[in-house]
């Protein structure tokens, strides 16, 4: 049995967080608080309130399925017109694609340069590739190597965690789920452990009390360190699949020194891309040499580290310079966002 964590070392939520809902009036929809599949539709938060899908004290079997009933409902989905900010680099226009478990694109660019990021997944492999980076190389893994590779090392995600950024989360069976924890603000926890490469990993999530949206998530090392960190708001209802899904997420990759957030201002869900063929196949761009981070030559150097040429068997920099911020990561959270986690407890 996984030993309880101490809450008082898990990430504390300032009052009037971006990151927290809106003040919601609450909705019963049965006395047994389970979800009506149609019972959100026509809801936003902050416009109108979202209803109670979850009973004063739910099971963990209760939020599990709430949070499920919320991700089945997305088949695709699409933000052609998305927004990408990175701290010290100019807004970016963005598009976001995604097709759980694995399916993922996120593409950026400007008007005057064109293309400057594109982080990809298909069926077998993903992608990540940076306009600035030096040197200009094209970073990919199959997903079948990427527990032994040194890309868990600079991207500490898998792909089938990919749609997770998006709000669209899986409680899988074979990891092990603790709680729900009671929080602050109205907010549960559920607390889960998954067996890793090096070791079990943590992973902690916090959903609002009443409708079980997620809000946060945090992963960490069987040491207690922070790998990611991702927060999502503005949840609106989406007309079509009927999901609360967020506009906002910001995340954090403090191994990587890496942090961005992603506005959608627009999506579409369940309809199929127009060149689905294209969409999630990895690109190929000119000048830039493709990298297997499966590679057993290619290895991880910290953020800090200077970038150069990179032959087969030299380190590669963990921060590319297009998305490492262009000053040390503050101390304090920046505004809107409550304060930074604290490792989880062993």
């Amino acid at each position: 049995m996984t030993p309880t964590p101490d809450r008082s070392m898990l990430p504390p939520v300032r009052a009037g967080s971006r990151a927290c809902l809106l003040a919601l009036v609450v909705v019963a929809l049965a006395s047994t608080g389970a979800t009506c599949p149609n019972a959100l539709r026509g809801y936003q938060v902050g416009v109108s309130p979202l209803p109670r899908a979850l009973p004063e004290q739910p099971t963990l079997e209760q939020v599990i399925g709430t949070v499920h009933d919320n991700t089945r409902r997305v088949r695709s989905l699409m933000a052609p017109q998305a927004v990408l900010s990175v701290p010290g680099v100019p807004r970016l226009s963005a598009q976001v694609a995604c097709e759980p478990p694995r399916r993922f694109r996120l593409r950026a660019q400007t008007s005057i340069t064109g293309g400057e990021l594109d982080i990809g997944s298909n069926d077998d492999l993903f992608w990540l590739w940076i306009r600035r980076h030096e040197p200009a190389v094209t970073l990919y893994c199959r997903h079948d190597d990427y527990a032994k590779s040194a890309a868990r090392k600079l991207i500490p995600l898998r792909a089938d965690w990919m749609p997770e950024l998006l709000g669209l989360v899986t409680f899988r069976p074979e990891d092990q789920h603790e709680g729900p924890v009671p929080s602050s603000e109205g907010r549960i926890e559920i607390r889960t452990t998954m067996a890793g490469p090096d070791g079990a990993m943590r992973k902690s999530t916090i959903l609002d009390g009443t409708t079980g949206l997620v809000l946060e998530q945090h992963l960490f090392t069987p040491t207690g360190e922070r790998l990611a960190s991702v927060r999502t708001s503005r949840h609106r209802v989406d007309p079509t699949s009927g999901a609360a899904l967020p506009r906002l997420v910001e995340v954090s990759w403090p191994a990587s020194g890496v942090e961005f957030q992603l506005e959608l201002t627009s999506i579409t869900t369940n309809m199929p891309p127009a060149d689905p063929g294209q969409l999630w196949q990895m690109p190929s761009y000119e000048g830039f040499q493709p990298i297997d981070l499966a590679d057993p030559a290619v290895t991880i150097t910290g953020p800090a580290s200077p970038g150069g040429a990179l032959p087969a068997a030299t380190p590669l920099p963990a921060a590319p310079a297009a998305m490492a911020p262009q000053r040390p990561l503050p101390a304090a959270p920046p505004a809107g966002l409550s304060s930074p986690p604290q490792p989880y407890p062993g």
